[in-house]
C-alpha cells in the first residue's frame, strides 16, 4: 500500500504532465484553425491523413437588448425576437431571424445592430478516425 507523500508526488506529477498536454492541446487546436478557412458562423472538415479528419467550426455570440429591440418602430414580422412558452412567457433573441435580416431587410438589420453585440465565439477543433 502507498503512502500519502508517494501517492501526493504521483498525482504532482499526474497534474503536470496534465498541463503540460492540454498547453500543447490548444497551440495545436489553434495552429490548425489557423490552417482551416471557415466563415464566420460555418465549419469545414477535411482530411489529415489516412483514416483522420478534423472539423472546425467557427460560431458568433449575440447579446442583444431584447426590450431596446422592442422598442424600436419596426414590423412584428421582421423584428428578431421569438415568444417563448408560457410560464412565463417573454421574448428572446433570434439569432437567425437577426441574420436573416441582413440580406432581407438591410435598412431594419442596420436599425437593430444598434441594440446588438456580435463576439466570435471559441475556435472548436474536434478530430474523427475516419
Amino acid at each position: 500500500m502507498q503512502n500519502i507523500k508517494e501517492l501526493a508526488e504521483k498525482l504532482y506529477d499526474a497534474k503536470k504532465t496534465e498541463k503540460a498536454a492540454k498547453e500543447t492541446r490548444i497551440e495545436c487546436e489553434e495552429a490548425i484553425a489557423a490552417l482551416v478557412e471557415t466563415g464566420d458562423n460555418g465549419s469545414k472538415t477535411v482530411s489529415a491523413g489516412e483514416d483522420l479528419k478534423v472539423t472546425v467550426k467557427r460560431a458568433l455570440g449575440y447579446k442583444a437588448d431584447v426590450d431596446a429591440i422592442r422598442a424600436l418602430n419596426i414590423a412584428e414580422e421582421v423584428m428578431p425576437l421569438k415568444l417563448t412558452d408560457p410560464v412565463p412567457a417573454m421574448y428572446v433573441f433570434d439569432e437567425k431571424a437577426y441574420e436573416a435580416l441582413k440580406d432581407d431587410h438591410p435598412d431594419v438589420f442596420a436599425i437593430v445592430a444598434t441594440t446588438v453585440d456580435v463576439v466570435p465565439r471559441k475556435v472548436s477543433v474536434t478530430i474523427k478516425l475516419a
